[in-house]
């Protein structure tokens, strides 16, 4: 994936895929649920893939990036950014093939029905950290209309098998085709599902934790419910499953012994909160540290990246507010569980970014839209280690240094003019009256005067005179 958008270029390659093709879009569910997350340059692009695949019918008709440059009047490297907002939410997904490494598949997706949006945990609590809690509400009441209490009533509906006859033998033993149909479906249809937004984690054993749970009040099913929350939990704070046991207890109605998740998020927040989880030991990263050598490095630097892999995210900038004498704010909470959630980058590099931003650069708190923007920068080179992010720190002097010259060159380019060299009128007037007072040249007599002259002069010269 990094390759792909690294070698990304306006004459690049792509199909489409689309195994929805036969059905039109709910533009309500894009606009209301998907819009705020992923902003209005991502749908108008989805809009315009799902109209190009319509017209290729599947038909893997090849096109190039300039035709959607082109349409969305956007450069390469934002169409990458769009693009990835399109991939992280599910609405298509990109692919490459290695008999044709030179063209990208783009597989889109359907949007989830408002019901399947709302119930995935992670996609509501962007939203709702993207919108508020007023508008969050005012989305629900618009997409999702209540049933009206009807009282009770007894369901007198005819079933399917009373109404049409299907000779049990063809029941017991499905026909082929109908086998073949099925087959069909489940290898082409590429519908992104609840389970396809859980975060990923090969630390958390959710099977461990549910036989924790076994011989407790908490009601399994809810538990099971909360997957996607409880992993995120994880990945944030490094809870283990022990703890996460306890606090699920916690967080359980007694009434009906139902795990209730937004009171579980409460208490996960107020605990890693308090001084006394600030003076906690550190969860060990249990999984093992990717083969990247560090001999290259100072002993400073091989001692920061080890602790960014064994460390999670609020726990390492816990370290550092309190080595500052700072608190963790609940803003830099929510910037946190967003880039977790969304798995842009793995913890380690997130806490070399978060050590890049507090320390070496000397901000305060963590500036939500400069850390996504890094994030994202990184993410698209391929940035996956602390080793690599240590590295991408480095550059990032000389990246600013080129840019702050380009800037330069830019602005004096603009103040550079054409300078016509002319006098002030003080001058001109100066020049005037020098030009006045200077001696005159003398005029040459002609000779007719040089005569008149010298006959005076020689009457001048006569006796008596």
């Amino acid at each position: 994936m990094a390759e792909s958008f690294e070698k990304l270029t306006p004459d690049s390659k792509f199909v489409l895929i689309n195994a929805h093709v036969n059905r039109d879009l709910d533009h309500s569910v894009l606009t209301n649920l998907y819009q705020p997350i992923i902003g209005e340059q991502a749908i108008a692009l989805y809009n315009l893939l799902w109209s190009l695949s319509l017209n290729d019918h599947n038909q893997m008709v090849l096109h190039k990036h300039y035709e959607i440059q082109s349409m969305l009047n956007s450069g390469i490297s934002d169409l990458l950014g769009v693009r990835k907002r399109l991939e992280a939410v599910k609405l298509i997904r990109t692919l490459m093939s290695p008999k044709r490494p030179d063209t990208l598949i783009y597989a889109l997706n359907e949007p989830l029905s408002p019901e399947q949006f709302l119930r995935t945990d992670i996609l509501s609590i962007i939203l709702l950290g993207k919108v508020g809690d007023s508008t969050y509400k005012q989305i629900v009441e618009r997409l999702v209309t209540p049933t009206p209490d009807l009282g009770e009533t007894n369901d007198i509906s005819a079933s399917l098998l009373s109404t049409y006859d299907v000779p049990k033998n063809l029941v017991k033993n499905i026909p082929g085709v109908v086998n073949e149909a099925k087959a069909t479906i489940s290898q082409f249809s590429n519908q992104a599902d609840q389970l396809s937004f859980e975060p990923d984690s090969t630390q958390f054993d959710f099977k461990l934790l549910l036989r924790m749970l076994e011989n407790s009040y908490v009601d399994e099913a809810s538990v099971k419910a909360a997957r996607d929350l409880i992993l995120s939990e994880h990945l944030l704070y490094g809870i283990d499953e022990i703890q996460m046991s306890k606090l699920i207890l916690r967080a359980t109605n007694l009434s009906n012994n139902q795990l209730k998740q937004n009171q579980l998020k409460a208490i996960i927040t107020d605990s890693f909160t308090l001084k006394q989880a600030q003076d906690r030991q550190p969860v060990i990263d249990k999984k093992p540290d990717r083969q990247t050598t560090t001999q290259n490095y100072d002993a400073a630097t091989k001692q920061l990246i080890s602790i960014s892999k064994t460390n999670s995210p609020v726990a390492f900038l816990r370290q550092i507010k309190k080595q500052k004498n700072g608190i963790v704010t609940s803003g830099e909470q929510r910037t946190l569980s967003e880039l977790v959630t969304l798995r842009v980058l793995p913890n380690d590099v997130m806490n070399i970014l978060i050590y890049y931003l507090l320390v070496d650069e000397k901000h305060s708190t963590l500036n939500k839209n400069l850390m996504s923007s890094i994030a994202d920068d990184w993410s698209q080179h391929g940035v996956v280690t602390a080793e690599k992010a240590v590295v991408a720190i480095k550059q990032r002097p000389l990246e600013k240094q080129k840019e702050a010259a380009k800037r330069r060159a830019k602005y004096a380019n603009q103040r550079r003019v054409t300078v016509k060299e002319t006098l002030p009128d003080w001058a001109k007037e100066d020049h005037k009256e020098t030009a006045k007072s200077a001696p005159q040249p003398k005029r040459q007599l002609t000779e007719a005067q040089k005569k008149q002259l010298k006959e005076q002069l020689d009457q001048l010269k006569k006796p008596g005179k």
